[in-house]
């Protein structure tokens, strides 16, 4: 969900920006820039992910309660450019939405955070520890590293959402037990069918947009 503004108080405010911030300097500092530097194709596939995470992050579904919901595409993004480049992507499309007036720009750092970063974060340590410890093949990277890594980050992002406003005090728990926690598992599942659909399909007809797949590892003489 986007949150609005008005909606956390000052100090939830300044401290989803500040941690938001560290974030993207990070980002900005350790992203491998050479990939898309001097290659305008990979230029495009960046700036059309921030393009499709506007589209996606603007057709929300209310449920009533002030509460809506919307795919996220974090793991798609994760999978495709990497944490870092993720993350920028994941800034444009939130600059859009936020100018179309769908999220809140004194909650941006905030919706940065909880509907960015930590899709990201639990995609990119999935896709770690699976290459590290688990067999190497196209079914385990696109069912774990997609489908599965997908719906654990919308999980963790939609009861960490809850968490912070029932901590902030803009619902109540009665109010969060009936109108959000109920339907957070309802979007976690189509989340993970869309990424892991989207995800095989981007393998299997253009594996060159995803950087973290290659033929070598998960495909050759298995």
């Amino acid at each position: 969900m986007n949150l609005p503004d008005g909606l956390l108080g000052t100090g939830w405010i300044v401290f989803g920006w500040l941690a938001y911030l560290i974030t993207l300097g990070w980002a900005l500092r350790t992203a491998p820039w050479y990939k898309v530097k001097r290659d305008r194709a990979a230029q495009n596939v960046l700036f059309g992910a921030a393009l499709v995470i506007i589209l996606l992050w603007s057709l929300s579904a209310s449920i009533g309660g002030g509460f809506s919901f919307h795919f996220l595409l974090m793991t798609v993004a994760t999978l495709m450019f990497g944490p870092q480049f993720a993350i920028i992507a994941m800034t444009l499309g939130l600059v859009g939405v936020s100018f179309s007036g769908e999220a809140g720009w004194l909650a941006f750092g905030m919706n940065a955070m909880l509907m960015g970063w930590i899709p990201i974060i639990v995609t990119w340590w999935v896709y770690k520890l699976a290459y590290r410890y688990l067999d190497r093949n196209f079914f385990v990277y696109v069912f774990l590293n997609g489908f599965l890594s997908a719906g654990i980050g919308a999980l963790l992002a939609m009861l960490t959402a809850a968490l912070v406003m029932g901590l902030s005090g803009a619902y109540t728990l009665d109010q969060l037990n009936y109108s959000f926690i109920p339907y957070i598992p309802l979007i976690a599942a189509p989340e993970a069918f869309l990424n892991g659909f989207i995800i095989a399909g981007l393998v299997l007809m253009k594996p060159e947009w995803v950087s973290t797949f290659s033929d070598e590892d998960y495909l050759k003489n298995k």
